[in-house]
């Protein structure tokens, strides 16, 4: 349920090269002490950097690019691990770069946090390598204590990042909660404002002045996410898929995603299996 590998051993054991787009059912950690290259997340290209983490959840796709051998370690979780370690899902939730959609960039880390994070995972790889009884429950607090630790780095640098607002505003994460829930079946904003008690209007503007993105924008996200995971991920045609996703129409679907990405699903689903 918990795992915690070196990064300069999974580059080896690689032989250097770059892995396939591919997502796991479990969460994800990456914590480069030094690395160059790129890393991409749901499609999202970002620029590796020394001292900075990516988290990743569940079923999300990435891809490590290394430009050369890197430090770090990534860790790996369950949900079973997080339940059976009574750490609860609102901390996942309010760090920001835990992100299912849209944008997940990294949390770079000053020299000042460094000994902390490093600390943490040092501990980790004592208990996993030397102690027996209890090792997971150690693993655990451990875990906690690093999660918490980057809840409170993202808290510190809200003031400097509108886009770290979001994780305490409470309309943004209801209507998250909402989109992750009800995206295949409510498509317009006034769907999300109805439930939420508010106009349409007035949450397009609350998320957008949270996010700097509206929350018809947030709406697009998810399909089009949801819609290349799938492309990319199964074999389903282009008609299942957009009746998988709420559209009426396969032709309403093909219109929407070039509309949005420029090109075509059958297109994307080709250059994205090169």
């Amino acid at each position: 349920m918990f795992i915690l590998c070196r990064l300069d051993d999974l580059y080896r054991s690689n032989n250097g090269e770059s892995d396939v787009p591919h997502r796991h059912d479990y969460y994800t950690i990456i914590f480069f002490v030094e690395g160059s290259g790129k890393h991409i997340i749901d499609f999202t290209e970002y620029t590796i950097e020394n001292q900075s983490l990516y988290f990743i959840l569940p079923d999300q796709m990435h891809q490590v690019l290394p430009a050369s051998e890197p430090k770090g370690w990534t860790l790996k979780f369950t949900e079973e691990f997080l339940i059976s370690n009574s750490i609860h899902d609102q901390l996942i939730n309010d760090i920001y770069l835990f992100n299912d959609y849209g944008q997940s960039p990294p949390l770079t880390i000053n020299e000042k946090q460094m000994p902390v994070y490093t600390g943490l995972i040092s501990q980790m790889e004592f208990y996993l390598s030397n102690i027996d009884n209890y090792r997971m429950e150690a693993l655990g607090s451990l875990l906690k204590l690093f999660l918490i630790q980057s809840n409170n780095h993202c808290s510190l640098q809200k003031a400097n990042n509108p886009q770290l607002i979001e994780t305490s505003n409470h309309l943004l994460h209801s209507f998250k909660r909402l989109l992750n829930t009800h995206y295949t079946t409510w498509h317009m904003v006034s769907d999300y404002a109805s439930e939420l008690a508010v106009t349409a209007d007035y949450l397009n503007k609350t998320v957008k002045n949270s996010t700097g993105k509206s929350a018809k924008e947030h709406i697009q996200s998810k399909l089009i996410v949801e819609a290349k995971r799938t492309l990319l991920f199964t074999n389903i045609s282009n008609k299942e898929l957009s009746y998988q996703l709420g559209f009426e129409e396969s032709a309403h679907f093909n219109n929407f995603f070039k509309k949005t990405t420029g090109i075509t699903p059958s297109d994307f689903r080709a250059t994205a299996r090169l």
